[in-house]
């Protein structure tokens, strides 16, 4: 047998409704939790809000920032029309030749390693042209 509840909001009975029904009502707001029920073979008026309160919504994750690997490969070949998120780089010499400089002195190492850095170029990892074209975000 179904159980009908009453409802009253400020000290007027606004309705009644079956028991069932109460926590999809509160959750739609016909019924307010701060409203007062009461049933068949209660002592006193109870409030809404404390017995059939729906379960409260999961709170929203917030989103992780945006980084470039959500907008998609930065780089675009203009020869080969590649795309991709990072091109390789060459650097002009060899680490050995690098090695016997430093171990000259540092002047010449500082040097020989210098020209490498400002020499250094990147290249489409798919057909080796140095024409690129880069997103800039």
């Amino acid at each position: 047998m179904l159980r009908n509840v009453h409802i009253a909001r400020k000290g007027q009975v606004i309705g009644k409704y079956p028991e069932a029904d109460m926590p999809v009502l509160v959750a739609a707001g016909t019924v307010l939790r701060t409203d007062h029920y009461w049933k068949v073979g209660m002592p006193r008026w109870l409030v809404v809000g404390r017995t059939f309160d729906p379960a409260a919504p999961e709170p929203e994750k917030p989103s992780r920032p945006r980084g470039p690997q959500d907008l998609g490969p930065r780089f675009t070949c203009l020869r080969c029309e590649a795309r991709f998120d990072e091109p390789e780089e060459e650097k002009p010499g060899n680490v050995v030749m690098e090695i016997l400089c430093w171990l000259c002195g540092p002047v010449a190492g500082g040097l020989y390693s210098g020209s490498r850095i400002l020499g250094k170029t990147q290249h489409c990892p798919k057909c080796g042209s140095q024409h690129l074209d880069e997103q800039v975000w």
